[in-house]
């Protein structure tokens, strides 16, 4: 197909509208982050980089991970809404090391069986009973105090993420050995996540095939010279126009220059899914050496008012699977790769009349890796009576999930500054999920 003057001079107006109301590198436009110039190596294969995996909507954390036994949680669900120790919902036992409370049976479910084999391995980690210490129901909020790092809602005024945060630390820190990245943050999506509002330095792009200007040298040559020096927005936009021809230059192609269908590693299978598809792009870049230090993925459908019974199995499996596969995939990278999966919250104790749960509180987080201590349930098991319950409904919160965060930045990426990247925190009290880094700071500042 011939590209008209016409079109590719409205795709060049596109892109400069893109780059001017979006902070952000995005396929198939300008990329609008203002990469700094750097010189010195390329941060890539050695740098550590962690996944932050969002479910949206509010996964129901006891539905994957349960106390099978528990008297409390038997009596609050039917059999279809749980884990069960026998029959059709029996769950998969994660034996009596596991951790999770004395006496306890926690099973998670037979649809997450991928999750099983990296547990046994102590590749992944849960950490139960995690949250928002100040909870809300609503979803938008939840996810906008998690997505900035916060716990209570005066502080949503913030006009930054908390990855932008930490990657802003990073850069002030002393380089302990790293290379400069010239690719700090991407999202797997097609547009940046609140927690990394403010970042100048990141991409957004779902699909890595895609990761570029659909007018080719063409339309960059234009557009460099629309960005001519002593222009405005010049140093930005060559910059942005660097990563892009950066990233392209690193993307295999085939004899017609186009670009290859991304082939996973070790055997790994990725399911079908949107999930999946996030995940490879993470891997095509990670495996770039462009020096990606975080990079974000999206995973929606676990707002379950009604037919949990259908669609969260359903769900689940896609997630386990496509972990699984992302973690093989990874393989030769596991000793600088870690993933951390959350929800803005977790669902309430009791089923409800529509053969499902509502918005509840605690919730459970993961962590997969090869520098994790894996094959254990973190954190402190509040009990599931009904005084021990927040509000006498949900799972209470024993752990703020910005503990969890704060650990693996710390730990992994040499962020000692916590209380810079999440206004508020009080206290910081490693859960020992992570294992720490030759160079990492012995303490947090807070």
């Amino acid at each position: 197909m011939t590209t008209t003057r016409r079109e590719f001079m409205i795709g060049c107006s596109a892109a400069i509208a893109a780059y001017a109301a979006r902070s952000t590198v995005h396929a198939g436009f300008l990329p609008a982050a203002a990469f700094r110039a750097s010189s010195g190596a390329i941060a890539g294969a050695n740098t550590d980089a962690v996944v932050v995996i969002f479910l949206r909507g509010g996964m129901d954390s006891l539905h994957m991970l349960g106390p099978a036994n528990d008297k409390d949680y038997i009596a609050a669900r039917p059999a279809n809404l749980r884990v069960t120790d026998a029959g059709d919902q029996e769950g998969l036992s994660l034996g009596d090391s596991s951790g999770g409370g004395a006496g306890l049976d926690f099973r998670i479910h037979k649809n997450a069986a991928p999750l099983k084999e990296l547990f046994e391995a102590k590749h992944l980690a849960f950490i139960h009973a995690c949250g928002l210490t100040n909870g809300t129901r609503s979803h938008f909020e939840a996810m906008d105090l998690v997505e900035r790092g916060v716990a209570e809602t005066g502080q949503q005024n913030l006009a930054s993420g908390w990855i932008t945060r930490h990657l802003s630390a990073l850069a002030g820190l002393p380089a302990q050995g790293q290379a400069v990245s010239m690719l700090p943050a991407l999202a797997a999506d097609d547009s940046l996540p609140a927690s990394l509002l403010g970042f100048p330095k990141a991409a957004a792009s779902k699909v890595a095939e895609r990761f570029g200007l659909w007018g080719g040298d063409a339309q960059r040559e234009a557009l460099a010279t629309l960005y001519a020096p002593g222009l405005p927005l010049h140093e930005p936009a060559q910059q942005a126009l660097s990563i892009l021809k950066a990233v392209n230059e690193r993307l295999p192609r085939n004899k017609k220059g186009e670009v290859e269908k991304y082939q996973p590693q070790h055997g790994a299978k990725y399911p079908e899914g949107q999930l999946a598809q996030s995940l490879q792009t993470v891997a095509r870049m990670l495996k770039t050496d462009l020096g990606v230090r975080v990079a974000t993925v999206d995973f929606g459908g676990w707002d379950t008012h009604q037919d949990q019974t259908y669609l969260f199995p359903v769900r689940l499996r896609e997630l386990a699977s496509a972990l699984h596969a992302f973690h093989t995939d990874m393989t030769d990278h596991h000793s600088r790769l870690t993933v951390v999966v959350q929800s803005e919250f977790g669902r309430r104790l009791k089923a409800n009349k529509s053969n499902g749960t509502d918005h509840g509180h605690g919730a459970a987080m993961m962590v997969l890796g090869g520098n994790i201590a894996g094959g254990k349930i973190h954190g402190s098991w509040p009990g599931l009576a009904t005084d021990q319950l927040d509000s006498r409904a949900d799972l209470a919160v024993t752990t703020d999930y910005r503990q969890v965060l704060g650990e693996i930045i710390l730990k992994r990426q040499g962020n000692a500054k916590l209380g810079e990247v999440f206004p508020g925190l009080k206290q910081y009290t490693p859960l020992g999920v992570v294992n720490a880094h030759a160079e990492a700071p012995t303490s947090a500042v807070l």
